[in-house]
């Protein structure tokens, strides 16, 4: 296949914008597939994204992105019906049909020969001598990561669009936490996907602990940073930039209260045995950030 032949691929990729109450279709200029409503508001508004399928099936690439789109079309259709869980599995399946990324696949774990004590009854030699082999193979690493065969560029893409899809779906079920796994593998495919990294914010935003709403502050920054962000979510970053930081201040606050307290029923507990208490220790904050102790009666 040409670079060409490629490019006018990449061309047929399309969005699909929904609103979070209302699906509705936005016009697309470069898609006569995709209707459009006026009467959906521009602000706090859901999107999946909408990939062209193949013309051709002539070859492999084409026949698996072709068949992972139609699967991916299905989910679209049930997005648009509100069929959260349906759509949501329409997204897995499609995924599943493409090959996974290089990035997520794991390298088996090494033996450490040296680690094994040579006193341990439960590791007898030949099972030591069996694991060498493993040793060796840790030499042969770099020759087999070099030989992984790289990806499609196009399926890459459609891969990251189906995980954020599925980010979409996870959002509509306020399932928080798989709304951010999802965003992390499509952003693994896609580092700079605008739709994953606004969707995760969003997720970490709702589990509003202090390390979520950090993590949403610092996805919002980098949105900022990327090139064409269109007007609607610029106003939501900076929205969220002027938000987030007193939420993440006093969320901080509370969780140090919180902690403080389990330390205090811990420590009572313990020094009870005493017939003393907590209250018989005084914390100072210091300088540093901590606290400094003193003991009174």
């Amino acid at each position: 296949m040409t670079s060409q032949k490629n490019h006018s691929i990449e061309n047929r990729f399309e969005e699909l914008a929904l609103d979070p109450q209302i699906p509705d279709l936005t016009p697309n200029p470069s898609s006569s597939n995709v209707q459009g409503s006026s009467n959906q508001k521009s602000n706090d508004q859901t999107q999946i994204d909408d990939v062209g399928r193949p013309d051709a099936l002539d070859d492999p690439i084409k026949l698996l992105l072709s068949t992972a789109d139609a699967l991916k079309q299905e989910g679209n259709k049930n997005f648009t019906q509100k069929r959260w869980t349906d759509a949501l599995n329409k997204y897995a399946e499609a995924i599943m049909t493409l090959p996974p990324s290089p990035s997520s696949q794991e390298a088996p774990p090494d033996v450490d020969i040296d680690a094994i004590s040579s006193d341990d009854d439960e590791i007898t030699k030949p099972t030591a001598a069996k694991a060498q082999p493993s040793q060796k193979s840790k030499s042969d690493l770099g020759h087999q990561q070099s030989s992984i065969p790289k990806l499609d560029p196009q399926i890459h893409q459609l891969i990251s669009v189906l995980h954020a899809n599925s980010a979409a779906c996870h959002l509509k079920l306020e399932d928080w936490q798989s709304a951010i796994k999802s965003c992390s593998a499509s952003l693994k495919e896609n580092p700079s996907y605008a739709k994953a990294l606004q969707r995760r914010a969003q997720a970490n935003e709702k589990l509003g602990t202090w390390s979520s709403l950090q993590a949403a502050l610092d996805d919002y920054n980098t949105l900022e940073k990327l090139p064409d962000v269109n007007a609607i979510l610029r106003r939501e970053i900076k929205q969220s930039q002027l938000r987030l930081p007193p939420l993440i201040a006093q969320r901080s606050e509370s969780e140090k209260a919180e902690m403080m307290t389990k330390l205090k029923d811990l420590g009572n507990t313990v020094l009870g045995k005493f017939g003393m208490s907590t209250d018989n220790f005084k914390f100072t904050p210091n300088e540093s950030g901590g606290y400094s102790m003193s003991f009174q009666r």
